[in-house]
């Protein structure tokens, strides 16, 4: 009888499980070509962890900035979790930790700036300073909590294959998402992760004007998906729309390679189309 007993409840919670519909199960990052090639985006209950790259292997703005826009698509609370600073790991300037087990700089303040552009309301964010030893333990924790719908953890160093799966099993039951963002350089071991993503610039062709080249301008991201459960590797070159109008002073006539004389600081600001074409 107790043998039935639990099968009915488990029935009953799968039943629950799928009854929530396809959104509930994913995670949708907004793009269409990413959320058609990962089957409806994000799995939920599930654990996905994020680098950067180049210089920003240390500060991962980009990852912090392209998971921000995913929460921002979902309800409810969202659990950010840092270093908190200590003796042993003082704030550093940038590569002065290089040497050092391939730290990057890496300091216990949390790169938020910029959450609010990115959609995420900041009334369902909690941020935690935790000791960098106890970060993973916790980040369990909370993946163990009903409730909640996401936790961040920005880890100074990787994640090992047994608390991957700690953390995986963890989430699995509570259907709560897990971000690990690895804010440092050293080399990633497989795991028991969902998915691993380096979140990147876009690659844009130099502009010419003239007889020089210039830098694009384009503030696109490069995706790469290095590894998925079940699934291939894969790659998106998200770009910006260079549509959009902007504002910028413009400067007075040149007259002789020098400002012409007269010219204004107040003069009036000038609304012009694309800055390339």
């Amino acid at each position: 009888m107790a043998s039935m007993a639990m099968l009915r409840d488990s029935i009953v919670q799968i039943e629950q499980r799928y009854q929530r519909g396809f959104a509930a199960l994913y995670l949708q990052t907004g793009m269409a070509a990413v959320d058609e090639a990962l089957k409806g985006g994000l799995r939920r209950g599930a654990v996905h962890e994020f680098l950067g790259e180049g210089h920003d292997q240390g500060l991962c703005a980009r990852p912090t900035r392209f998971i921000a826009q995913i929460l921002a698509r979902s309800a409810g609370p969202v659990i950010w979790l840092v270093p908190a600073l200590s003796e042993k790991h003082p704030i550093e300037p940038r590569g002065a930790a290089q040497g050092r087990g391939g730290s990057s700089g890496f300091t216990s303040v949390p790169v938020l700036a910029g959450l609010r552009d990115a959609g995420l309301d900041g009334a369902r964010l909690l941020c935690v300073e935790v000791e960098a030893a106890r970060l993973v333990g916790t980040m369990e924790d909370v993946l163990r909590t009903r409730g909640v719908t996401a936790v961040v953890a920005d880890l100074p160093e990787p994640l090992s294959l047994t608390a991957s799966r700690r953390l995986h099993l963890a989430a699995e039951k509570t259907m709560v998402t897990g971000f690990v963002v690895h804010r440092h350089t050293q080399p990633l071991s497989p795991n028991s992760c969902w998915t691993r993503w380096r979140i990147g610039p876009a690659r844009a062709d130099a502009v010419r004007v003239g007889l020089r080249s210039f830098p694009s301008a384009s503030g696109g991201l490069s995706l790469s998906l290095l590894r998925r459960r079940g699934g291939d590797a894969l790659f998106w070159r998200v770009g910006t729309d260079h549509d959009a109008s902007v504002s910028f002073p413009v400067a007075a006539p040149l007259a002789h390679d020098t400002l012409a004389q007269g010219a204004s600081r107040s003069r009036p600001r000038q609304t012009s189309g694309p800055l390339w074409s």
